[in-house]
């Protein structure tokens, strides 16, 4: 008798045991993927600087904020980066080559087309993702993270915590290792005789993500030069008729650069 005895509160210390591992195993797991989820989001507002780099860029062009605004005006469009003053500390891009043109005005222009054409890109890029190569291996290629990367594992952060939090409550657990508890292990469920358990789930469950909270910058939607390739060389011939003089010395300290 004493041996079964004994074999039964090897077994009910075996399964408290795994009980155990299964309810802090999954919450282990909603703590690592809410780290990896942290990570992705510092990483995610670095990455943003290489959007405003090219903001800066084409700014630099239009003589400063005030020509920017006219050009996206121009475009049938309100200013598209106000948030670029809290990102004042991003290198500005500029093109490997500037191209080519006899006359000033159509450098310009074209200046004009390529540095929109770039920043739009960026933002597809910084919104959508782009395949690179993979670091960890060697001849393939990854998809970059991206914001709706980081939107998507927000949401899966939040359905798994909402998953752990209805299916395996504090109490519940507990309440189950009480009822398996044998008069050589008392004692089981004692926290659920001080606290009720209400109060228990509810100061150990977790917190849904609020991903709006986060504040994480979100790029534009911008047209494509198929559809307003025209309208921004008539704004920028427009726009070197009026300040010819300022942008042709803008024009020159990019070719000495």
């Amino acid at each position: 008798m004493d041996r079964y005895k004994s074999l039964a509160v090897a077994l009910e210390g075996e399964v408290l045991s795994e009980m155990a591992g299964t309810f802090f195993g999954a919450r282990k797991a909603v703590e690592d993927l809410r780290e990896d989820f942290n990570l992705r989001v510092e990483d995610l507002r670095a990455q943003s600087a290489k959007v405003f780099a090219r903001v800066f860029f084409l700014r630099s062009l239009l003589l400063g904020e005030e020509g920017e605004t006219a050009m996206f005006a121009a475009l049938g469009l309100p200013p598209q980066f106000p948030a670029a003053q809290s990102q004042s500390g991003s290198r500005t891009w500029r093109p490997e080559k500037l191209p080519f043109a006899f006359l000033p005005s159509t450098r310009f222009v074209k200046l004009v087309l390529l540095a929109y054409a770039e920043l739009r890109h960026a933002c597809e890029i910084y919104t959508s993702g782009e395949y690179e190569d993979d670091p960890l291996h060697k001849g393939r290629k990854r998809m970059s993270l991206h914001y709706k990367m980081v939107e998507s594992l927000g949401r899966t952060l939040n359905q798994r915590v909402e998953k752990l939090n209805a299916e395996m409550p504090a109490s519940s657990v507990l309440q189950y290792a009480r009822s398996i508890s044998t008069t050589e292990a008392p004692g089981q469920g004692a926290i659920i005789n001080a606290l009720d358990a209400e109060s228990l789930d509810k100061g150990l469950e977790f917190e849904e993500l609020d991903f709006a909270a986060l504040n994480i910058w979100r790029a534009p939607e911008l047209p494509d030069l198929t559809q307003c390739g025209q309208k921004l060389r008539d704004f920028a011939s427009a726009y070197y008729d009026a300040h010819s003089d300022k942008i042709r010395r803008v024009l020159a300290e990019l070719q000495e650069a």
